[in-house]
């Protein structure tokens, strides 16, 4: 077959014009003067990959002294940067769908949550499923919660010693993980099922690793045993489902307000979607109310005269507004960890 001498030319010139285009744009034409972020160093390829895979902790204690408040890290085929402290985190939570995409960011949650929910849809389904979270605890549906939550305390606490030493932590992390399987989860999770959803959803934990951001699928046991504890659970929650339309039972928790749920067109939430969106409400309130509470806890039992003020606060707040309000919580909190050593 013969190849048309001017076709053939043209083509060579087109691949030349490009070459030289790209070697204008990386060695002549100056840079864009916007800011970027710095990066942090790494190695070819792999970037910042080995010091990210050891905890992206230990990295950022490391490269914010030295970079400051925004810097990128190279991983591979991603670019993540870092924003770090208050004067920062506003342009990360106040910037639109456009700007910061949840759903590419968030792909790796996708194994835990399930599809169909959260980050596994579009963005306006998932406007649609962040305002059942909103409905599901607007302030009526929490004061529903206020004596459920008031009643797993007091049961916890009561257990203490009047002294001794916890790991803060844990027995906050695992008050919290009680209180949501009541108020959150549904009686019949917390009545019967509480360690067995609890085992799976620490298995759910646990599969979320460095490792899990770059690639959520890749075959590894921890990724393997999550898989295998959202099966469970989907088993679980599709069963207590069934069980309460069939006896046309109606629960003040959570889980019932996902079930009642609907979509501006009508359609009614699936059993695979209030299981998804229950993993995801979990998810997100264990971590943060456990780490602020842990955080809040580490302070005051580190100054005194704070400690002994929040206890004083508290007794006063409810000497004067009653009993059943959730600062009945703060307070046996509060005198608990008086009465512990070290956080």
């Amino acid at each position: 077959m013969e190849i048309d001498g001017r076709f053939l030319n043209t083509g060579l010139l087109l691949v030349a014009t490009i070459l030289v285009a790209k070697l204008i744009s990386a060695f002549i034409v100056p840079k864009s003067r916007k800011r970027v972020p710095p990066i942090v160093k790494g190695w070819p390829l792999i970037g910042g990959l080995i010091r990210f895979l050891k905890g992206p902790i230990f990295m950022l204690r490391e490269e914010y002294p030295k970079l400051g408040s925004v810097f990128t890290l190279k991983l591979f085929h991603k670019n993540i940067t870092f924003l770090v402290g208050p004067e920062v985190s506003a342009y990360f939570f106040k910037a639109s769908e456009t700007d910061l995409s949840q759903q590419e960011v968030y792909q790796f949650n996708v194994p835990s949550f399930g599809p169909g929910v959260v980050f596994d849809v579009d963005y306006s389904v998932r406007q649609e499923q962040f305002r059942f979270f909103t409905e599901a605890l607007r302030v009526n549906k929490l004061k529903g919660y206020v004596n459920q939550m008031v009643a797993e305390a007091e049961d916890y606490f009561s257990k203490w010693g009047p002294s001794g030493e916890v790991d803060l932590k844990y027995e906050l992390e695992h008050l919290i993980i009680l209180t949501a399987s009541r108020c959150l989860l549904g009686r019949e999770v917390r009545d019967k099922l509480f360690d067995d959803v609890s085992a799976l959803f620490h298995d759910l934990d646990n599969g979320m690793l460095p490792i899990s951001v770059l690639f959520p699928y890749l075959p590894i046991p921890a990724h393997k045993r999550r898989d295998q504890a959202r099966k469970k659970l989907a088993e679980i929650f599709a069963s207590i489902i069934t069980s309460r339309k069939s006896a046309s039972k109606s629960e003040e928790d959570m889980l019932q307000c996902f079930i009642d749920s609907k979509y501006k067109d009508g359609r009614s939430t699936t059993e695979a979607e209030v299981t998804g969106l229950l993993i995801a409400a979990l998810f997100a309130g264990q971590h943060t109310s456990s780490i602020t509470s842990t955080w809040t806890g580490a302070y005051l039992l580190s100054d005194n005269q704070c400690l002994s003020a929040v206890q004083e606060e508290q007794k006063m707040l409810i000497e004067s507004m009653g009993t059943e309000l959730i600062m009945m919580f703060w307070l046996k909190w509060m005198c608990c960890i008086g009465a512990s050593k070290k956080p």
